[in-house]
């Protein structure tokens, strides 16, 4: 299946085949996904406890800007193989 991808670091677009459960065969990175209307969309939000451990315990606090009428913006995080390449080079990735 064909996929239309954006690199999040420079704005290059693409086209990459993707099958459902296989790895990309390309050089492309892909990060996972993240909300982009996590503020509006979240009821709670979760606090620690104990400010030291933030695996442990937690707390619900209501969200202020909680608004039920905005939906979650879910946006795929994608790295080019240039960007790929100077985060190597840079030595942030082995």
């Amino acid at each position: 299946m064909r996929h239309k991808i954006c690199c999040m670091d420079c704005g290059k677009k693409d086209q990459i085949i993707v099958e459902h459960g296989k790895r990309i065969m390309s050089g492309w990175r892909y990060y996972g996904k993240i909300n982009v209307n996590a503020c509006k969309t979240s009821k709670y939000f979760l606090r620690p406890l104990d400010q030291t451990n933030f695996t442990g315990p937690t707390e619900k606090i209501p969200n202020s800007c909680y608004d039920p009428s905005i939906k979650p913006k879910n946006v795929e995080m994608w790295s080019c193989p240039e960007c790929v390449a100077k985060l190597k080079v840079g030595g942030i990735q082995k």
